[in-house]
Parts: structure tokens; sequence; C-alpha cells
């Protein structure tokens, strides 16, 4: 089969696209023939949509039912990182972390899902995080592996009770990915020491979990729902 056939006609909504993993993803998909419709907050995107307004989201998915006719699959990529010890997110960061990381996921699948039931198929694709497995401790602390903990619970229960409507539900846990913002962050003793942990001796790269992403949506994998694929370099094995 030609992963590329896969996704001719197919609309595809990648949320967090506007640069980083989500613009990689939008990339991957863009490339296997897919219209791509990639998201985000910042307001110079080319779809402006916040997934904590569940306003937004209804206003993009109004543009996408009419210039489109609907939704085929959904990446759920948009996402808040949280790290250092456990009193270093104060309440109001916890808030906005839960409002994107988890609730976020909420809204956009509420919204995508009826569409895809009156379509008979689709796939969604949530990228949740190592961290959710130690409950942090990789980069992002407890309070963000609490959020992509609560991602990979959703996906394992939508992809049982969305089983019967022709739409798989999966998840991505990679471990910590080299984005340019991550790359600012860390420092060269933060990286030599996660590393150090990673069997294959390297961080996650934005096409493995591209890559990933676009596999998990294809016809490849239309018997796969309900699980989570670390891509992590063996970092769950140690």
């Amino acid at each position: 089969m030609n992963m590329h056939a896969d996704f001719g006609g197919r609309v595809v909504l990648v949320t967090g696209a506007g640069r980083g993993l989500g613009a990689k993803i939008a990339a991957r998909f863009a490339e296997h023939g897919a219209r791509v419709y990639a998201s985000d907050v910042d307001p110079s995107a080319p779809l402006v949509m916040d997934v904590a307004d569940r306003a937004s989201i209804g206003r993009a998915m109004e543009r996408i039912e009419r210039e489109a006719g609907g939704l085929d699959i959904l990446v759920n990529n948009a996402g808040l990182l949280a790290n250092g010890p456990y009193d270093a997110t104060g309440p109001e960061a916890w808030d906005k972390l839960v409002a994107v990381n988890l609730t976020g996921v909420y809204n956009c699948v509420q919204a995508a899902v009826p569409a895809m039931r009156r379509r008979g198929r689709g796939a969604i694709v949530n990228i949740a995080s190592v961290s959710y497995d130690r409950g942090g401790g990789a980069f992002g602390n407890v309070w963000y592996g609490t959020t992509k903990a609560g991602v990979v619970a959703m996906t394992k229960g939508l992809g049982r009770e969305l089983g019967p409507f022709g739409i798989r539900v999966n998840a991505i846990a990679p471990a910590v990915v080299a984005t340019d913002m991550v790359n600012k962050l860390l420092t060269d003793e933060a990286r030599q020491r996660i590393v150090a942990r990673i069997p294959m001796g390297r961080l996650a790269a934005e096409d493995d979990v591209a890559r990933t992403a676009v596999y998990l949506a294809s016809d490849w994998s239309d018997f796969i729902t309900g699980e989570t694929i670390a891509v992590d370099g063996g970092f769950l094995r140690t």
C-alpha cells in the first residue's frame, strides 16, 4: 500500500501547529496528500483557534465544514509544559495547564466527533508524554505528567466508546522532543542527564513523533484503537 494514497481527499486538523512539533506533524500529513488545517492560538496562524475556548473551536469547525465538507482526522497536539518541583506550579499556572492539556483535548473531541459519527469514520491522535507513566520526572513535572495521564485515560475510554462508530482514538507518548522551545530551555547538563536515561542515546526528533501520528491516522493501523505508543527510545523500559 502506498502511504501517500491513504490521505488523498482527507481533511486533518492539527492543533498547536503554529511551530515546532505541531508544524512538523501538519507538514507530514500535507506531504501525504491530506488537506491540512494547522490551528494555533497565535493570531498570525492561518486557522486561529484556542483549544481552551469552546467558542473559538466552534468557529474553526464551522469553517472546516464550510470549506472542506467535514473533518476526518484530529491531532490534539496543543499543550503547555510545566517543569521544576511540585511547588513551582502555582494555582493559576495549574488552571491554565489543565485548560489546555486536558480540557483542550476534551473540547476538541466533543467538537469533532459528531461529524465523524455522521460520516461513519474518523481518527483521533492525542499527543501525550512519557511523563504520564512516571508522574513527571523526564522534563515535565508532576503536574504536567498528571495532565498527560488524563489524556492517556481519555484515549483508552474513547477508543472503546467510539470504536462502534468507526472512529479510532490513539495516543503518542514521546520522551523529551528536541523542539526549538525545549532546546532553549535545556541546559547542557540537563540534556546529558536526560539522554543518559534513554537507551537509544538521543532526544526524540520532531519527525519521530510526526511519522507515528501519520501511521496512527492511516489505514495501516485501522485495527488499532485505545492505545498509547511510546516514542521514547526505550526510556520507559529503564
